[in-house]
C-alpha cells in the first residue's frame, strides 16, 4: 500500500514538473517571437537615411489677445510636414515646416502694453497693441540628436512667414519615436518656438513618418 502511494506521489511530481516546463517554454517562445517582430521593425527602419513625416498638433500661445484683453492662453490647430536626412543612428538634419490654420492676434512685445500717455475718455479701456497673424508658416532647419532608442532632441532655427510680417525663429523640441513594420514610424513631439521680437509658443502633436 505504501509503495503504491509513493509511486503515485512520484508520478504526480513528474507530471507537475513537465507541465510547468511546457508552460514556461511556450511563454518564452511567445515572448521571443514578439520581441523578434519589434526588433525586426526597429532594425528595418533604423538604417534608412531619409524620412518624410506628417504631424497633427496644437499650438499654445500665452500672449494672445481675446475680446480686447491681453495675456490670454490661446490654443490653435496646426500641422506639419517634415523631411529628415540621417547621417547615422544618432544624428540627423532636416527641414521642418508647420502652419497654424487660423488667424489670431498676439500682444506686441516691442511696444508698451498700454498707452499710458494717451488721453482716454471716461470708462474707456486703453487699446492693446497687437501683432496680427494669418495662417503663419514656420520653416526651420533642425538638427536631431537621438541618444536613446525612443527619445530624440531637436534644435534649430528659421523664419515664420505671414502676410502681415515675418519673424526670425528659434526652435527646441523633443520627439518620442517608435518603429513599426514596413519602414514606418509613429512619434509624439513637443516643441518650444521663440519668435524673435514677437511671441513664444508651445506645440504638442503626434506624427507618422515613412522611412526610405
Amino acid at each position: 500500500m505504501k509503495n503504491r502511494i509513493l509511486f503515485l506521489i512520484v508520478l504526480f511530481i513528474l507530471f507537475s514538473c513537465n507541465f510547468s516546463f511546457s508552460q514556461e517554454h511556450d511563454s518564452y517562445a511567445t515572448d521571443k517571437k514578439v520581441n523578434e517582430i519589434f526588433e525586426d521593425a526597429h532594425h528595418e527602419g533604423h538604417h534608412k537615411k531619409h524620412a518624410i513625416s506628417a504631424v497633427i498638433s496644437h499650438t499654445h500661445i500665452r500672449s494672445g489677445i481675446k475680446n480686447d484683453t491681453g495675456d490670454n492662453w490661446i490654443a490653435l490647430p496646426s500641422f506639419g510636414i517634415n523631411y529628415n536626412y540621417s547621417f547615422n543612428e544618432k544624428w540627423a538634419i532636416g527641414l521642418h515646416n508647420d502652419i497654424i490654420v487660423e488667424e489670431f492676434i498676439v500682444e506686441d512685445t516691442k511696444t508698451e502694453k498700454y498707452h499710458e500717455n494717451s488721453v482716454l475718455k471716461k470708462n474707456e479701456e486703453p487699446e492693446i497693441p497687437g501683432i496680427k497673424r494669418s495662417h503663419p508658416i514656420a520653416s526651420a532647419i533642425m538638427i536631431t540628436y537621438k541618444p536613446f532608442r525612443h527619445i530624440a532632441f531637436l534644435a534649430g532655427g528659421g523664419m515664420e512667414f505671414s502676410k502681415h510680417e515675418n519673424f526670425g525663429l528659434i526652435r527646441f523640441g523633443v520627439e518620442f519615436p517608435f518603429h513599426i513594420p514596413n519602414d514606418w514610424e509613429i512619434f509624439g513631439v513637443t516643441a518650444y518656438d521663440i519668435n524673435i521680437d514677437a511671441y513664444n509658443s508651445f506645440t504638442f502633436g503626434i506624427g507618422i513618418a515613412k522611412l526610405f
